[in-house]
């Protein structure tokens, strides 16, 4: 990809209120820091990418996580200005798929006509084009190059499918699905009747859920393929933002206390039990952008914690459109964190820093992404009414408030210390295996963490003098 093409793309899609967080990359600044890190990773075996939410906790120091997103988050572009990593990272898991399905002949031409779906915000929320068109564009010259002799193209959802071996093509996320059905024979995605070989995101299967077209349990009862999908064996658990928590536990970063509930009476029960240690904040499954998300705080009647839990529900409705009941639940419950200050000129403001963990096989990379500040300071008498006070997730808002996660000015502020930093890195990747060896063979458990982390905590685990002669 040139970079007028590049640019022309981010000219276009920045009249429509675009994040623009590519403007924050330094490329000589990522190399002269070290990013992205690179940290070995033998439980892999797949590629893939996640986004993790970080922030420390005001009271006593300690790293903690909002969440885990998959591929559908952006940031990419925020170390570099550019997403070509990742853009190869799927191409490669993209060939891997044409292989892996009997797709290519022995001479590399490819004997079926496939597709790959890239797939962004409903068009409303959409805020993120300057990242995602420039990546699937770049996605599909890395792809050519893969597989020479066997001719690709870019379309829209809109667009009829044509002769070439590989369609890449890209939409939000409604568009996109009207398109994909799943092959009852072999459980294979397909779009238009063509098979899928690559879809980069995790939000696609909620929304195919709402249409119809799988079953609410799909990402368990293996009624569909989803080795198509980036970073595959973590489908599930992108959206399980509970069991998220449960697997940071020995990683380096303190797990939350949490709860599912899977009725709105259930989660009222457990909204006021978790109440007496302090605020909830409540969350739907399967939504991105913060999308329903609010806060709970004590002092609050049953009626007032229903009318918070009917609120998610609607907003939920208002996005998605109707049937997501069975996609929103469980809804899950968070301990709030009130997170350390960013001092601004009209308060202070919470703040959380998203980290980038890309993998391939044996290998992760890990870099800081953006530090993402509150629109509005903090208020602890009132904050529970206003997002804009908690809420950093930038997609779902007007402003953009966004600082480079390789600013030491403002990582100090915060109390982003070097080591902390190297802290949060580490634990992401931990964090990582552990997903991807829970889905294995079930090892993510509380206490398990990969052995060469064990050694590099503990010096003595492998003590030197054991094995002189």
């Amino acid at each position: 990809m040139s970079v007028d093409r590049d640019r022309l793309a981010r000219i276009i899609v920045s009249g429509i209120r675009d994040i623009e967080e590519w403007r924050l990359g330094d490329p000589e600044l990522a190399k002269a820091k070290g990013y992205p890190r690179e940290f070995p990773a033998e439980l892999l075996d797949d590629y893939g990418m996640l986004f993790i939410d970080l922030t420390l906790d005001a009271a006593d120091g300690s790293l903690v996580c909002h969440e885990v997103n998959g591929p559908n988050a952006v940031g990419s572009d925020a170390l570099t200005g550019d997403s070509t990593a990742r853009a190869e990272n799927e191409a490669r898991q993209a060939v891997r798929r044409v292989r892996e399905f009997g797709y290519v002949n022995a001479d590399g031409s490819l004997g079926t006509k496939v597709v790959t779906v890239h797939a962004h915000q409903h068009w409303q929320f959409f805020r993120t084009g300057g990242e995602f068109f420039p990546r699937v564009a770049r996605f599909a010259d890395i792809l050519e190059s893969l597989v020479p002799g066997n001719t690709v193209s870019c379309l829209s959802a809109n667009d009829a499918l044509g002769e070439d071996d590989v369609s890449v093509v890209m939409g939000d996320v409604p568009a996109v699905c009207a398109n994909i059905t799943v092959n009852p024979q072999n459980g294979m995605f397909e779009y238009l009747g063509r098979p899928i070989v690559f879809m980069g995101n995790p939000n696609l299967i909620p929304e195919l859920e709402r249409i119809g077209r799988v079953s609410h349990l799909c990402r368990t009862s293996g009624e569909v393929n989803l080795r198509p999908m980036h970073a595959w064996r973590l489908c599930g658990l992108v959206h399980d933002k509970a069991g998220q928590q449960d697997l940071f536990d020995n990683t380096g970063v303190r797990p939350l206390r949490h709860f599912t509930a899977g009725s709105v009476e259930e989660a009222l029960q457990k909204s006021k039990e978790m109440l007496a240690t302090g605020p909830v904040v409540l969350k739907p499954s399967d939504t991105s952008g913060g999308t329903g998300v609010c806060v709970v705080v004590p002092g609050m009647t049953d009626s007032e914690i229903l009318g918070a839990l009917e609120t998610l529900q609607s907003e939920c409705r208002e996005k998605y459109g109707e049937n997501i009941e069975d996609v929103i639940f469980p809804v899950q419950g968070f301990e709030f964190v009130r997170a350390t200050s960013y001092p601004m000129d009209d308060g202070d403001h919470l703040w959380d820093l998203r980290m980038a963990v890309l993998f391939e096989p044996g290998k992760a990379f890990a870099y800081p992404v953006s530090l993402r500040l509150t629109p509005e300071p903090f208020d602890n008498a009132t904050f529970h009414t206003n997002r804009r006070q908690w809420i950093s997730n930038v997609s779902g808002r007007r402003e953009t408030l966004l600082k480079s996660g390789m600013d030491d000015d403002v990582l100090r502020k915060v109390g982003m210390t070097d080591e902390l930093m190297e802290q949060a890195m580490k634990a992401c990747v931990r964090w990582t295996m552990k997903a991807w060896d829970c889905t294995v063979r079930d090892g993510g458990n509380g206490g398990a963490v990969y052995e060469d982390f064990c050694e590099e905590a503990d010096k003595p685990f492998y003590r030197p003098e054991k094995f002189k002669a």
